[in-house]
């Protein structure tokens, strides 16, 4: 179960966004209530929160700054996982920190349904990281450098895969651009990168386990397009 931090300078709301969420979800649970952001700041520091809500008086650029403040160890954490309510929600600009700007006016189902929003963003992140989990195990298995580049692209195109299967068809359309737009690089640095880790896998990895993994006859090296779809097998007999 996530636990969700509420700033409010009103008790009254707090109270009554507590008892709505206890009766209308089972994936979130209110672990903290704070009256300002300097009392929420503390609490965020202790890195068992995991969305937050605020809803201030506060300029918002002032809340802004002040979530910056937050130990950046709690950054990945905390990413996207703020909601915050406002009765000026013009102008404000993008931030990390931030997952949306509503008006403080809304309705409490509005305010709840964004926070069911936040939630299922933190599953899907953590399924994911599940996910990528075992396929590092896999690829460090056969003798993947996990600390190159390569095997991080190699790792998420196949978790691309495994999510979105019907985009599989066409790894340099479909797969290889969304790693790369991801960071930042072009399409033949992805592929380049992900052929460079695969050759020092080859030259790494026991002869017999490479056999034994792809089912060769004789010692070959893979290609990249290979090392996924005998990755994914693996996953779809095991998850």
């Amino acid at each position: 179960m996530l636990n969700l931090l509420i700033i409010d300078k009103d008790v009254n709301n707090s109270k009554l966004l507590l008892n709505y969420i206890s009766e209308n979800s089972c994936q979130v649970r209110v672990h903290s209530l704070a009256s300002n952001l300097s009392e929420g700041i503390k609490i965020l520091n202790t890195g068992l929160i995991d969305i937050t809500l605020i809803n201030l008086d506060d300029d918002i650029n002032s809340i802004v700054n002040n979530l910056h403040t937050i130990s950046s160890s709690y950054f990945e954490k905390y990413k996207k996982s703020v909601l915050l309510l406002s009765k000026n929600i013009d102008n404000v600009a993008p931030d990390s920190y931030i997952y949306k700007c509503i008006s403080s006016e809304e309705d409490i189902s509005v305010i709840f349904l964004k926070i069911s929003e936040i939630v299922k963003n933190k599953i899907a992140q953590f399924n994911n990281s599940i996910l990528l989990s075992k396929i590092n195990k896999e690829l460090e298995y056969i003798g993947y450098n996990l600390s190159y580049y390569g095997a991080r692209y190699l790792a998420e195109s196949i978790a691309l895969i495994y999510n979105n299967y019907d985009s599989s068809e066409n790894l340099n359309k479909n797969i290889y651009p969304v790693i790369a737009k991801k960071y930042n690089k072009t399409v033949n640095t992805v592929k380049g990168d992900i052929r460079s880790a695969t050759n020092s896998m080859f030259y790494e990895c026991d002869e017999t386990r490479l056999k034994n993994y792809f089912n060769f006859y004789t010692v070959s090296k893979p290609k990249p397009k290979l090392v996924i779809y005998t990755v994914l097998n693996k996953l779809y007999n095991v998850i």
